[in-house]
């Protein structure tokens, strides 16, 4: 990674300017993927320090800073169960502690552990300009107006479960999946790295496994084939469903 101009602002107002009036800048969260890209950066801008990390506990919900670190998620023990298993099997714990909860939703990585628990969670987006976007909208979305994310609010659920099979501890998921229970008694199912980007259903059971799994589509790569990876996520739900059937409402 080569930088031309670096900028660390004073404040989201002078970040978001300079994004918008400066060709070719680009926003630096925790940097895990920029570091490894060989071209030139015109200007990076830094958002450390700007006050965007940190967790927050409200009646019915959590708001997480777009700047908040995997490690801190991990660590943090109100959040739910689903997105604190999904960081504490990313990698290690060194880069654990720079990866940013932001940089990793914002890159759309079809891989993703982040993305995958937080669409069952029904995430929110809140960005400085744009205002609020629901992660389910912005997964789908081929362009996204420049701007930038500040922070991530997600509803308290019930109880939820994250599973991901991987070949050795610290790569890449082969697939990922996400279950929640919510308020209402309905269920949540996202899965991820199908190879595709992450996708969820809503459901009023765990029962009928195999009518869930029609709603997605599992590829093949130099991976894993689709019917592996289908045979993985009917195994995740067969036990998460019995594992739920012990699960308590708040």
């Amino acid at each position: 990674m080569r930088i031309r101009a670096y900028l660390k602002p004073e404040d989201l107002h002078q970040a978001y300017e300079r994004l918008v009036s400066t060709k070719g800048a680009t926003l630096m969260a925790g940097g895990m993927f920029l570091r490894l890209q060989k071209r030139m950066f015109p200007l990076m801008i830094d958002l450390s320090g700007m006050g965007l990390e940190g967790i927050v506990e409200k009646d019915d919900r959590f708001e997480i800073g777009a700047m908040t670190p995997l490690r801190a998620i991990e660590s943090d023990m109100r959040l739910p169960d689903a997105l604190r298993v999904a960081m504490r099997q990313i990698a290690g714990i060194s880069l654990r502690n720079m990866a940013t909860v932001g940089g990793s939703v914002m890159g759309k990585y079809p891989f993703s552990d982040v993305i995958t628990p937080l669409l069952a969670l029904d995430a929110k987006l809140h960005f400085h300009t744009h205002g609020e976007m629901t992660l389910v909208a912005f997964m789908e979305a081929e362009r996204v107006k420049q701007d930038i994310l500040t922070k991530i609010t997600i509803q308290k659920p019930e109880s939820s479960a994250f599973k991901t099979f991987k070949t050795v501890y610290v790569d890449f998921s082969l697939l990922n999946l996400a279950v929640v229970k919510k308020a209402d008694q309905m269920f949540t199912v996202a899965i991820g790295a199908r190879p595709g980007h992450a996708k969820q259903v809503m459901v009023e059971g765990l029962e009928e496994i195999d009518a869930i799994l029609e709603a997605f589509e599992f590829g093949s790569n130099i991976r894993a084939s689709g019917e592996y990876r289908r045979a993985i996520a009917t195994a995740f739900l067969e036990d998460i469903r019995e594992e739920a059937s012990t699960w308590k409402s708040r």
